[in-house]
């Protein structure tokens, strides 16, 4: 056999067994050989090396880790920033390929052999690295990853966040060989949920301006042509989905569109839903939502941001059986998978880009990776039928003149990647926010009595309706017209219990004093008409922090504000807003 030939039986091999591993992921891409390098990688613990003087291939990788994996919750390097060096051989035939990394923290180079092909900056994003592979055969992949805090190679995660930094290779790695005229993406929006009528857009490469094929397929239908007009890379068109069932939370359809160009051929799904923020509410099909729900990091005690199948269908189940519709997936982008989990169970969700507390100086020195991060969100979600708001910047320096112009182009940004997507921001900045008018929807967080303002006379629960009822005030003024005719939504609120703590006195801490205070923040805000629903802070118990920072506010090195603790199990708080979200329709 020659050489060429068994190469190419190497990677079809691959590329099966890879189509098998991520068979349900979307968008899928049946004509192009692929591979997922998920599994056993070999590593190399390298502390405080410099990146820059790296000699990717020479370095000696005597451990094992696994990928999707962290190296800082392991046996050897718990606790621990530095540079954790991954190494895997790949076959690979010559050509243009594409690696595609699910998201990593806080900073890489990857290298193919000897080949620097990437620097990614952006924790947590889904990111594609493309590269020309010079030849057929062996090749060495190396990522040197390093989770250490730098205003150089990490400026989008501080220190001072309240969500612990892992270092580690997150999700899901996979090399895939670019055809050159090839679908890079389908974006799906809905113009008609009862007609079935939608707008297909393209995203094209290798193809010229001026009129052009494809062919077209909805579920199993078989393949037509379409005739399209391609522009600046890019093709649309309308069409009308056969057999179209709508997609809502009680029923969740969900539709396949395939486009295929020559050999290249891309799958992805989609619901036909319409989604409008129309005065003071959310209408999804026409039909206003209510809004019960809860904040969800990506965290484990054991493999932090590390998100398996089981793991986040059991998190979408604890919240369905809580009474809830909704989660706030904060403060980056999630795993796709969740989204897609939410897609098919009717779990209505909030995506978030990274960028936390933000200053306005911080604000304005990083806007280029702020918009790009938030293009990567508006990517990965434009197509998912459960995502109903897409934010950036969690209680940034929206009080500050100076910021409205990155708010305005981080909320253009959402609207071009994801038109079928409702556009928002937490805030907590409240009445002095200049930046409330780029939004489709209000979004507010808050938290009297625990965080801001306190009192030494009022138990902390007995100030949060006088809070809130103020704040709807001014929200309801016609003069405060960013803000006026627009849906008021809580986007967190909330205290912290420490699981096992009980006291009758609702001493601070306790569980009881948690669940009073999550009792009366849900009747008090879904108790004004003013608000369109309320996300409590958190669902479960996050590792924060550890021996820095604010110390004593950060028990255990843990925000302990979950309804559950790190390992799911409930506190006392869970079972009394089960009975209060289940109350409320």
């Amino acid at each position: 056999m020659k050489k060429t030939t068994l190469i190419g039986a190497l990677v079809l091999a691959a590329c099966c067994a890879g189509n098998a591993a991520a068979a349900a992921k979307y968008p899928q891409f049946p004509g192009r050989a692929s591979q997922t390098l998920d599994g056993s990688w070999s590593f190399a613990w390298l502390g405080d090396a410099d990146l820059d003087r790296l000699d990717p291939v020479s370095i000696e990788c005597s451990d094992t880790v696994a990928v999707p994996g962290v190296f800082d919750t392991s046996l050897d390097n718990f606790g621990k920033r530095g540079t954790g060096l991954y190494r895997r051989a790949v076959i690979a035939a010559a050509g243009p390929q594409r690696l595609k990394i699910g998201g990593l923290g806080l900073y890489a180079k990857v290298w193919w052999d000897r080949t620097l092909i990437g620097e990614i900056k952006l924790p947590y994003a889904s990111v594609d690295l493309d590269f020309t592979n010079p030849a057929d055969g062996d090749h060495t992949l190396t990522l040197a990853v390093d989770n250490r805090f730098s205003e150089v190679t990490a400026p989008l995660f501080k220190p001072s966040y309240d969500f612990y930094a892992y270092g580690g290779i997150y999700r899901s790695v996979a090399l895939q060989a670019l055809p050159v005229k090839r679908i890079e993406r389908i974006r799906v929006t809905t113009l008609d949920h009862k007609a079935g009528r939608v707008r297909v857009r393209l995203a094209l490469a290798g193809l010229p301006d001026g009129p052009a094929s494809v062919a077209l397929a909805f579920d199993r239908a078989e393949a037509a042509a379409q005739s399209v007009t391609v522009a600046g890379g890019s093709a649309e068109f309308e069409a009308t989905v056969p057999n179209a069932k709508p997609w809502t939370p009680q029923a969740p359809n969900l539709h396949t569109v395939s486009v295929s160009l020559g050999t290249d051929r891309v799958v992805d799904r989609f619901g036909i839903r319409t989604l409008k923020a129309v005065g003071r509410q959310i209408l999804l099909n026409d039909v206003p939502l209510r809004l019960k729900g809860v904040n969800r990091h990506e965290s484990h005690p054991e493999f932090g941001p590390v998100q398996n199948t089981h793991l986040m269908l059991e998190d979408i189940r604890l919240v369905r059986t809580l009474g809830g519709n909704f989660i706030r997936c904060v403060h980056y982008q999630h795993d796709p998978e969740f989204y897609e989990l939410c897609d098919e169970t009717g779990m209505l969700a909030w995506a978030e880009s990274l960028g936390w507390g933000l200053s306005e100086k911080a604000l304005l020195s990083l806007e280029a990776l702020l918009v790009e991060e938030t293009r990567i969100l508006g990517e990965v979600v434009a197509n998912h039928p459960a995502v109903i708001i897409a934010g950036f910047l969690n209680e940034g320096a929206s009080d500050k003149p100076g910021s409205l112009p990155l708010y305005r182009k981080l909320a253009a940004t959402l609207r071009q990647t994801a038109p079928g997507t409702l556009v928002s921001y937490a805030s907590n900045r409240l009445k002095s926010d200049v930046c409330f008018g780029v939004c489709d929807v209000v979004s507010i967080n808050y938290y009297p009595g625990w965080i801001s303002p306190v009192s030494w006379t009022q138990p902390s629960s007995a100030q949060v309706k006088p809070f809130i009822d103020e704040l709807a005030l001014w929200f309801d003024k016609p003069e405060n017209k960013d803000v006026f005719d627009k849906p008021l939504l809580t986007a967190e609120t909330g205290c912290c219990g420490v699981y096992g703590v009980r006291d009758r006195a609702l001493a601070q801490w306790s569980e009881e004093y948690q669940a009073d205070y999550f009792t009366t923040s849900i009747r008090a805000s879904m108790g004004n008409p003013r608000f369109c629903g309320v996300t409590l802070w958190q669902m479960f118990d996050t590792r924060s922090f550890v021996n820095s920072g604010e110390v004593r506010g950060k028990f255990r090195g843990f925000n302990c504000a979950g309804l559950l603790d790190e390992y799911r199990r409930p506190k006392l708080a869970y079972d009394e807003v089960q009975k209060l979200f289940h109350e409320l329709k």
